[in-house]
């Protein structure tokens, strides 16, 4: 019976261990400002040539892949201040991207950040085929569900902060049967939704 419970013990115990980021990456320093996500546009593989942004609103990500379906992405943009108008802020300060409190994860809960070759309006039509590829891979984010949660950078944690421009990325599903959303929310006292910690 012992040897059983400790088969059992180390199984449930790698269970675990595996569903978590196998490294992390240190978060950068001190927190000077957090900039929300200004525009969601899904885009959805399914449909490649069909603007679906009349189903999700400009306010909902969902990134998702599954055995039957193939991809749904997400692109984001991010309004970065003047350096000049952050107080706090200096030339060698950094971003990091960060998702609190999302609605509803599964799968690997890992998403890859992406920006693109050339900036693309979201409010204008944007579908899976017309949509930019991807350039710089700015890391993976381990997702978590749920009140007072936040993400979790596993492979890069910050990257440089683009003073006075949008900053515009795609986010894709990490594995197959991924499903990642999230609507989002203020920077309140609890925040929803993606964000650009801007840190020194």
């Amino acid at each position: 019976m012992k040897a059983i419970f400790s088969t059992l013990s180390i199984a449930a115990l790698c269970a675990l261990v595996s569903a978590a980021p196998t490294r992390v990456a240190k978060r950068s320093g001190a927190l000077v400002t957090s900039i929300p996500a200004s525009r969601y546009h899904v885009i959805d593989q399914n449909h490649p040539n069909t603007d679906v942004s009349a189903t999700f609103g400009s306010n909902t990500a969902v990134i998702s892949r599954s055995d039957t379906t193939l991809d749904v992405d997400t692109l984001v943009n991010f309004e970065i201040p003047d350096l000049s108008t952050i107080p706090g802020a200096s030339a060698s300060s950094t971003c990091d991207f960060v998702v609190f409190n999302a609605a509803s994860v599964s799968g690997s809960q890992t998403l890859q950040l992406f920006t693109l070759v050339s900036e693309v309006d979201l409010a204008g039509p944007v579908t899976f085929n017309t949509a930019p590829s991807s350039n710089q891979y700015e890391g993976m984010y381990f997702i978590q569900e749920g009140a007072t949660t936040s993400s979790i950078a596993v492979d890069v944690a910050s990257f440089p902060c683009q003073f006075g421009t949008t900053m515009q990325f795609i986010m894709r599903p990490q594995n197959d049967n991924d499903f990642i959303t999230w609507t989002q929310g203020g920077a309140g006292a609890v925040p929803v939704g993606a964000f650009i910690e801007i840190r020194n």
